[in-house]
């Protein structure tokens, strides 16, 4: 009830045309690139308006900085989430997913598909940050799995998590308009001729999003640098919309040199 759909978004008008340079081949990599970035530019500015995908976003930032402190349960009670000290992936991801879901329960008439796009992007980004930081994916402890969660609020590994955040967030997107019109998309003389060409979309579209997010690394990395451990700041709900509004015209800015404009 008072769910908002999403609409045809600005970029809407690109997606035909994304999916012919994928399925048909033989166009530069950089073209299918810049349709697909300009697509999750326009996304990402819709977006900023959604408190839920402020939030995802702003979580990222700040459960690795909570865990990492003197009094975790307490700076983890100050974000809202649970205090207990977690002894697994998945309950350190369930947390994050009930927090996320708290604020779209709150403001359900307000809440769009782009916020619920935002929360499984957080969760597959943090998901993905955790396990590549873990010692060992059998069976790892639960020290294992509170070291790999405070390692995420190191640069380095903010600029790998915002990087999938983004990647993913635009990935999701695109599939959300794609997937509603496969059945006008497959068959003889359509844009897909078969289910592997889906196939191929699907992987093509995933490598480009993260070429296209990639330019977010060094961003982010200098970003959370300054304004956490260079300025002392805790990062703020409108501190991380600021941050994405500037992402989303770095991106603007690196397609439009991409494209040789000024």
């Amino acid at each position: 009830m008072g769910h908002q759909r999403l609409g045809k978004m600005p970029a809407y008008r690109l997606l035909p045309e994304i999916v012919r340079y994928i399925v048909d081949g033989g166009i530069p990599t950089e073209a299918v690139a810049d349709q697909i970035t300009e697509f999750g530019r326009e996304a990402l500015k819709s977006a900023l308006k959604d408190d839920v995908f402020i939030e995802a976003l702003w979580l990222l930032i700040r459960l690795p900085q909570a865990a990492a402190t003197n009094n975790a349960p307490r700076a983890l009670a100050e974000i809202c989430i649970d205090g207990a000290t977690p002894s697994s992936v998945s309950e350190i991801l369930f947390q994050y997913d009930r927090s996320v879901e708290r604020v779209q329960r709150r403001i359900h008439q307000g809440s769009t598909d782009l916020g619920e796009i935002a929360r499984r992007a957080g969760l597959s980004a943090l998901a993905e940050g955790m396990q590549s930081n873990l010692p060992s994916l059998w069976n790892p402890g639960a020290d294992d799995v509170w070291a790999s969660l405070v390692s995420l609020r190191r640069t380095e590994n903010f600029a790998a998590l915002a990087h999938s955040f983004y990647a993913n967030f635009v990935e999701r997107v695109i599939h959300y308009f794609v997937d509603r019109n496969l059945h006008n998309m497959i068959g003889p003389g359509r844009i897909a001729r078969s289910v592997h060409d889906v196939g191929t979309f699907d992987s093509a579209v995933r490598r480009h999003c993260n070429e296209s997010a990639l330019i977010m690394r060094t961003f982010a990395r200098d970003w959370l640098g300054k304004n956490h451990y260079r300025d002392g700041k805790a990062i703020s709900r409108a501190d991380t919309r600021a941050f994405s509004s500037h992402a989303v015209e770095k991106i603007r800015i690196e397609l439009a040199l991409r494209k040789g404009k000024p």
